[in-house]
């Protein structure tokens, strides 16, 4: 991916992804998938292991940790979606250069969605504008796929997760994925909907076959979202 640089869709192309999946919104925004709630009601860890660096969003009064080898961006960095959020607190991993252009293999961020959504459907919107801005091109829009959005409950306040899957068929760029997943889990705090994005290559360019993330990693920096005063 290249979260800086890709093509950035507007929101209607994002809704008509919905559509064109065969999912209607109003549906998808209100349907929901148990999960175990141990799953996400143990107490977190300072961080999942000892060089883990933790992020903190005080803003959006989150906090989650990364591992070491992934790197932080500028402080004054931020990435504005299409449908209007603003991220910032950014984390690159798996950073290479191809044809002359950087690109990474997953970045995660975090930040405040609209406050007049319910944190599943402000989850799903952000998935959904977050996979297309990044694996759409100048050329094709991606394909979206929404999942369920998950119920969850962090430091005992109700949230959700919802996972986007796009993919650009027949993609012409030799250098980025064309494939990836987009976890976001919205909270309600006293800020607002508060947010983190983590996205990820799931294959590699067929020029610039760097390796992908580990997916017990990405569940490990998910599972340390916490809340902060």
């Amino acid at each position: 991916m290249r979260r800086s640089t890709r093509l950035l869709v507007t929101l209607s192309v994002v809704a008509g992804l919905l559509v064109a999946s065969g999912i209607a919104a109003a549906g998808l925004l209100s349907r929901t998938e148990e999960r175990p709630a141990e799953y996400f009601d143990e107490p977190a860890a300072a961080a999942p292991h000892d060089t883990w660096q933790t992020v903190t969003d005080a803003t959006a009064k989150v906090s989650y940790d990364v591992p070491p080898d992934w790197e932080l961006a500028d402080a004054e960095e931020s990435l504005t979606t299409s449908n209007g959020v603003k991220l910032g607190n950014l984390v690159d991993w798996g950073r290479y250069t191809c044809q002359g252009a950087e690109y990474g293999r997953a970045f995660a961020a975090s930040g405040l969605a609209q406050p007049d959504r319910r944190p599943s459907k402000a989850a799903a919107e952000l998935a959904a504008a977050v996979a297309a801005d990044q694996y759409s091109d100048g050329h094709r829009t991606a394909a979206v796929n929404i999942g369920r959005p998950q119920p969850l409950s962090i430091d005992g306040v109700q949230g959700a997760m919802v996972r986007a899957e796009a993919t650009l068929p027949e993609s012409t760029d030799q250098c980025t994925g064309s494939k990836g997943t987009v976890t976001v889990v919205a909270v309600s705090t006293q800020a607002g909907n508060s947010v983190i994005v983590l996205a990820a290559d799931s294959v590699a360019g067929p020029e610039q076959p760097t390796p992908l993330a580990d997916t017990a990693r990405l569940d490990a920096i998910i599972n340390s979202l916490r809340l902060v005063p």
